[in-house]
């Protein structure tokens, strides 16, 4: 073993002994040109190639000289492929020594969580499930039929066209879904048939990019209920959610009336995300990023929606008609992805480890058949983060088996509630 290395000694060279690095040595390497990390006691320096990352450089960086073993097992699924592309940024490894984790984390508990998931996997609880994907596909192609044959057989009155809002709203809620699945490569075999149906299903159904969407989501799953990291919880100043409600108070920063905040959330937070904010920030995303063959896909969902109303309402009703479809689905998108974070703990990075990190900011809610639908199974919301990659079905199985393990964890398990939908 080499003696304590010298930051910024470039790639360690094939075969050579690599050399060592305190912890104190790696965390100033947090800079936007200067980004180390560790993964398996294995020191990277990704300062040139985090742009190059496939999942962004945003993501990767948000682990800078930080320990991300586990983050690194969570978001690939061959890892001895992405290995490959880990050797040419080796410059060295921990000191014998150091420990493992960057912080005062619970070595134990990190120990148990890795037993966890091998479990899991022997379980073969990883294993895709095509037939489910053709399943939820199914349906979804079933209402959008649905809702067309109410129009053509019914006529554009009132109460046909609701019930085709109603019966669009779902097929785009259930589409939030399945493509949420297959972004995180749980469906079908092979990780790039899971992109492909992605973009078809965030394109070709919902008017979407895939790219944007994994963009901001595996964010999410990085740094849960993290400021300037998660982009679900960074909306201040309209909603103050956790630590903010406090920092503002300090500072007397009042934009809007934040004691009634539970009031007004309802009205301008889930009808105006998908309509508006989804809409701006995914646009610019596929303009600023070229992501060309997403922007067709989407174009491909607006000619084909307003393809097949615009017969029965015209320009002004067929967008009317959408407008109706995108407020009815962003409730139900903002009830099942928010009613398992917000109840938890929001506020800065406390650089935990990931399993600790996913449980302060996760709970899951009671189960049930209709609810594990409505909910695209993100009721076990535990389950699903602390290993992301696993189909839906395996939900409960997973449950079970997590639930044995936290009477030996330091810290307990939030336990399922049906309070977190009130």
């Amino acid at each position: 073993m080499g003696g304590v290395g010298e930051p910024g000694g470039g790639p360690a060279q094939l075969g050579a002994t690599l050399p060592t690095f305190r912890w104190e040595q790696i965390r100033p390497h947090n800079l936007p040109g200067d980004k180390w990390l560790v993964i398996e006691r294995r020191v990277y320096d990704i300062s040139r190639w985090a742009q190059r990352h496939p999942g962004g450089s945003r993501l990767i960086g948000h682990h800078g000289a930080e320990d991300a073993t586990d983050a690194f097992h969570a978001f690939h699924q061959d890892l001895n492929f992405v290995r490959k592309f880990l050797q040419p940024l080796l410059i060295g490894e921990l000191a014998p020594e150091e420990p493992s984790q960057d912080g005062p984390q619970n070595a134990q508990l990190i120990e148990d969580f890795r037993a966890l998931r091998q479990a899991v996997e022997d379980m073969k609880l990883f294993e895709a499930k095509p037939t489910f994907f053709a399943f939820l596909l199914g349906h979804i192609l079933a209402m959008e039929m649905l809702a067309w044959l109410i129009i053509y057989l019914l006529g554009p009155g009132w109460v046909p066209s609701t019930l085709a809002a109603l019966i669009l709203a779902v097929s785009q809620a259930q589409s939030w879904c399945l493509q949420h699945d297959l972004g995180h490569t749980s469906i079908l075999r092979k990780s790039r048939w899971n992109h492909v149906a992605q973009q078809f299903v965030m394109g070709q159904l919902k008017g979407f990019s895939a790219h944007w969407w994994n963009f901001r989501h595996f964010q999410h799953h990085a740094k849960p209920n993290i400021f300037h990291k998660d982009p679900d919880v960074t909306v201040a100043p309209v909603f103050l959610l956790g630590e903010s409600s406090v920092e503002y108070g300090k500072k007397k920063r009042r934009y809007l009336p934040y004691n009634h905040q539970h009031l007004y959330f309802f009205l301008i937070g889930p009808p105006l995300l998908t309509l508006v904010n989804f809409e701006v920030e995914n646009l610019a995303y596929m303009l600023v990023c070229m992501q060309w063959m997403d922007l067709l896909w989407a174009a491909s969902f607006y000619a084909r929606f307003l393809f097949s109303y615009i017969p029965f309402y015209g320009v002004p009703g067929a967008l009317f008609l959408f407008v109706a479809v995108r407020v009815l689905e962003s409730h139900w998108f903002v009830w099942i992805t928010q009613m398992n974070h917000i109840p938890k703990e929001i506020g800065h990075e406390k650089h935990r480890d990931w399993a600790s990190s996913q449980l302060a900011a996760t709970c899951n809610v009671e189960p049930s058949v209709f609810l594990d639908w409505f909910s695209g199974h993100l009721n076990f919301q535990i389950e699903h983060h602390l290993p992301p990659g696993r189909p839906r079905p395996s939900s409960p199985r997973c449950r079970g088996t997590t639930t044995a393990g936290w009477p030996r964890w330091s810290r307990p398990c939030a336990p399922s509630t049906a309070s977190a939908t009130r």
